[in-house]
């Protein structure tokens, strides 16, 4: 064989090992990006739970609120909204209810010093619900 045919058979040789490396560096590629994808679709629902829990939270939260400032500003317990209000988050404060005496401001105005404390757990527990939930179903890319 002459020297060009060997250079020849040399770089045909070159071509299609660089031909196999790139199609290999393809499917690899190609296989960090389907499971990019898995993760990020799964972070994505994890994302929703946890927004869920933080939304629910979120809403106690808010009717505890709703409940303070009713007894606040002393409104009538007998009125359909505030009996209504005083039912529902009842069994949210029925825990805390005998943690301190709450203060009265005078008349029928009430310092619900225990659901405000009642409030402060419920953030924190929702927080840690939340991070939670994200340490056990989210994935790493």
């Amino acid at each position: 064989m002459t020297e060009s045919e060997l250079r020849n058979q040399e770089l045909t040789r070159h071509e299609a090992k660089v031909g196999q490396n790139i199609e290999h560096d393809q499917a690899v590629n190609l296989d960090e990006k389907k499971r990019g994808i898995a993760a990020a679709n799964q972070n994505s629902t994890t994302a929703r739970i946890v927004s869920i829990v933080y939304f629910l939270f979120g809403a106690l939260t808010l009717l505890l609120a709703v409940r303070v400032i009713l007894q606040l500003v002393g409104v009538n317990a007998a009125n359909d909204f505030a009996s209504f209000i005083y039912g529902l988050s009842a069994p949210f404060v029925a825990l805390f209810a005998s943690l301190l005496q709450n203060p009265t401001l005078g008349g029928t105005s009430v310092l619900e010093v225990t659901t405000l404390i009642a409030m402060l757990v419920y953030v924190i527990l929702a927080w840690l619900v939340g991070r939670a939930i994200w340490l056990i179903l989210s994935r790493s890319r």
